[in-house]
């Protein structure tokens, strides 16, 4: 009976030390994904990490340490993937290529009209 007890309690503080690694490591996962640009060059996949590092959160307030262990991991996959794509964006679109540079046309500025310049007879 106090083995199945000493079991179940050292379970629980388990889960809840675990999630805190995860969620810790979920965080540190988003920082770099910050620090690699990924906000304005991998917007999607960023904000994934972002809302389900969130969500995360939320779930281990609530003692719900499963979810938010496999939360925090989507969070961790996503951030990985926005770091992904953001050396991808720099790889492809980067800072060497400039866009091509068209000059507009100037509208052909009209004459204003004045009496001098009007025939009356021809109307």
């Amino acid at each position: 009976m106090r083995l199945s007890l000493v079991l179940v309690l050292l379970g629980s503080g388990c889960a809840a030390a675990r999630s805190g690694y995860v969620l810790l490591n979920a965080q540190r996962s988003v920082e770099k994904a910050v620090a690699a640009g990924a906000e304005k060059k991998a917007p999607y996949e960023y904000t994934l990490a972002v809302e389900y590092y969130q969500k995360a959160c939320e779930e281990n307030t609530y003692s719900d340490y499963g979810t938010s262990d496999k939360l925090a991991q989507s969070a961790i996959a996503w951030a990985d993937r926005a770091v992904e794509a953001t050396a991808d964006a720099d790889k492809d679109f980067g800072e060497d290529i400039v866009p091509e540079v068209r000059e507009e046309k100037k509208p052909e500025e009209k004459k204003p009209n004045t009496l001098d310049q009007i025939d009356l007879d021809e109307l």
